[in-house]
């Protein structure tokens, strides 16, 4: 490991502290593209850093970034090595517990908080960003949050990962989802860079241990890779280190071994207000998007360095706002960002006035600016509604009447100004790799669609939960209320998790969740599923199912 190895906050706090049991515990060695599973040094688990009811720290561990989501444990657990991972999941498979794991807590869905959970492993301790000499990649633990992440990694060799732009979001989960954020257009998604993880599984034996997974051809749990390069969290096993290499990628210099951005970026931004924007200008405006899109994915494209948020406000303080973000600085990067915004602007009918805000920032400052709406992600007090969708091309003229009837004209008000749509661009880098290259499968995608809607009181729960699953049910109205793939829509995020698309009165589709997800490559996950995790140990509403 390089002298950058950062820090772990390991906390000690009496008789129940962490204990250490040495740098390579839990670890095992790659030779010759192959992975062999570890075995991890004996751990007594009541030595893991552990908080049950009654701990003054219990409350604050056993709910996420969404408060309508509270466990009540018997344990929740903070290990700070693999081995202890380790020992943890091996007691309570001994003691036939219910297990789940938390990463950063952004969880939309109950997964991790729920009334079945009986022990919690909080991954919050093994947090450690690293170059891994002996590897030749980035050492990634999943507890460390993205904006860590991103800092750690530009401040430390000026390299990145491409990723989401939720500051408080766990790696953990973000990459095993796939991993859609600002620069995906121009490098692609987190998996993509994707080169090893390693898993923490249980056996058919309810043995535990920790095993390697390569992208390597060569790798006999290479099919463990690719699950985990796609298929969502808590599915196969809990995931203690990433490590991160771009495609391709040679060498021994960290700067030759992932993506190295811009150092100055320029970014561009518009206000669309809805007392300015009819229904035929918002077609319009949805439509040149879209098309922009399309028509500058391919590779040589200078175009490519350009990715956008589009995104859309309810009620009296309605609008739609445009971002867009180029990696560069120099003249060409803003003439072509200009470019991109005056095209907006013209469609929507000149609603964001004379001139798009430009500005040039670094890359970290331009991530913390454009890391969404910072008062919400750093918010621990909000509850909220979710919703997700891909889309191959413009939305069809059913989908734009909905979208501008539940926006503009139908009355719903959220008082904390805490709802909207938002479109973030994929196309670009994102279509290169095959849909089965890894268990991503949205590789045709243009944008994806997040719905995110908060409120602060239970008792506001109803209306904006109605709110969030009748515009969700209209815009989709033409297959079932649900993205059905075809050659619009192409399913959902599995890291934007809804359980309604598991149930048939919101999914009316002939369509299962699993393809909304996955599409074709869910048998392929059901498979790994079976060698890895063969007691179903690992399982929430919407993990995969064991193959019957």
């Amino acid at each position: 490991m390089s002298e950058h190895s950062r820090r772990k906050f390991i906390t000690a706090v009496g008789a129940g502290s962490a204990v250490a049991v040495g740098a390579a515990a839990g670890l095992t060695e790659l030779g010759g593209g192959t992975a062999r599973a570890a075995t991890a040094p004996v751990v007594d688990p009541s030595k893991i850093l552990t908080a049950r009811p009654g701990d003054p720290n219990y409350t604050d561990a056993v709910s996420g970034y969404n408060n309508r989501w509270v466990a009540q444990p018997d344990q929740v657990r903070f290990p700070t090595t693999t081995a202890q991972v380790v020992a943890a999941v091996q007691d309570a498979v001994d003691g036939g517990k219910k297990l789940t794991v938390r990463s950063g807590g952004h969880c939309y869905e109950d997964f991790v908080y729920n009334a079945d959970v009986e022990v919690i492993v909080d991954m919050a301790y093994m947090n450690e960003v690293t170059f891994d000499e002996r590897r030749r990649a980035f050492m990634i633990e999943p507890g460390v949050k993205l904006r860590e992440m991103y800092e750690l990694l530009y401040r430390g060799w000026g390299v990145t990962v491409p990723a989401g732009y939720c500051p408080l979001v766990g790696a953990g989960g973000q990459i095993l989802g796939g991993g859609v954020g600002m620069y995906s257009r121009s490098l692609g998604l987190s998996v993509d860079h994707l080169y090893a993880v390693e898993v923490v599984v249980v056996g058919p034996d309810k043995r535990v241990r920790a095993v390697v997974a390569t992208r390597e051809k060569d790798d006999p749990n290479r099919d463990l890779w690719w699950a985990c390069a796609g298929g969502g969290g808590g599915n196969f096993g809990i995931v203690t280190r990433f490590w991160m290499r771009k495609p391709g990628a040679t060498g021994t210099a960290p700067r030759d071994l992932l993506p190295v951005p811009a150092q100055k970026v320029t970014t561009a931004h518009y206000v669309f207000p809805w007392s300015k924007v009819n229904r035929a200008q918002l077609g319009s405006l949805l439509k040149a998007h879209a098309q922009w899109h399309l028509d500058h994915s391919a590779p040589g494209d200078p175009n490519r360095k350009l990715g956008s948020y589009l995104s859309f406000f309810p009620g009296s303080k309605g609008r739609a706002e445009l971002w867009a973000y180029f990696d560069g600085s120099d003249a060409t990067s803003e003439r072509l960002i200009r470019a991109y915004m005056d095209e907006m602007n013209r469609a929507v009918g000149g609603a964001g006035g004379a001139e798009p805000d430009v500005q040039k920032h670094t890359f970290l400052h331009t991530y913390l600016l454009n890391s969404g709406r910072g008062d919400v992600f750093m918010n621990p007090t909000l509850r909220g509604e979710h919703r997700s969708a891909y889309l191959k091309k413009a939305f069809t003229e059913h989908q734009i009447d909905a979208l501008y009837k539940n926006m503009v004209t139908d009355g719903y008000e959220n008082p904390y100004d805490l709802a909207w749509l938002v479109l973030t661009a994929l196309g670009g880098r994102v279509g290169d790799f095959a849909s089965d290259t890894t268990s991503f499968a949205q590789r045709d995608a243009i944008f994806q669609l997040l719905w995110e809607i908060h409120w602060m009181k239970p008792e506001e729960d109803d209306p904006h939960i109605a709110w969030t699953r009748k515009i969700y049910a209209e815009m989709y109205g033409e297959t079932g209320g649900a993205p059905v793939p075809n050659d619009v829509n192409d399913g959902a995020y599995i890291n934007y998790p809804d359980s309604d698309m598991a149930d048939p009165a919101w999914n009316k589709s002939s369509t299962p969740w699993t393809e909304l997800y996955y599409k074709g490559n869910y048998p392929k996950l059901q498979q790994a599923k079976a060698k890895w995790d063969p007691t179903d140990f690992f399982n929430h509403r919407l993990s995969i199912r064991l193959p019957r």
